[in-house]
């Protein structure tokens, strides 16, 4: 799995599901509304690496809990991800909760494949390589 950033000691569980999902060659954005702290990242296969690609169109939304800027060791709540529209309605839930209790880096991967693999269904493009 890619690297988590040096910079802390302690990564957040949005960095393991970056991590994660960078290593299926997608790029997810810490974003946050109303308190609430998530990942974005375009639906479309073959999106730009770039935070305006993920809004401007068809986009998922990842949430552990409401934070997903929370230390990776204070991981309780599964990954869920939910398909929106270019305006933001709501379309699909393709990740929504986690088989038993898994730490945060089994959810962050599960998540990915999850999340990937639904993607490459619905819009046909080759699901995630076994790790």
């Amino acid at each position: 799995m890619n690297e988590v950033p040096h910079h802390q000691s302690v990564p957040t569980e949005g960095e393991l599901l970056r991590a994660a999902l960078a290593d299926a060659g997608r790029y997810a954005f810490p974003g946050t509304e109303g308190g609430m702290t998530f990942l974005i990242m375009a639906a479309l296969p073959g999106a730009p690496d770039d935070e305006d690609a993920a809004y401007d169109g068809p986009h998922v939304l990842m949430y552990a809990g409401e934070r997903a800027d929370r230390p990776a060791s204070e991981h309780r709540e599964p990954w869920s991800a939910h398909l929106h529209d270019a305006t933001g309605d709501y379309l699909a839930t393709l990740v929504d909760g986690a088989p038993g209790d898994l730490d945060a880096v089994a959810d962050a991967v599960r998540c990915a494949r999850e999340v990937t693999d639904a993607l490459a269904h619905r819009y046909g493009t080759a699901p995630m390589p076994p790790l």
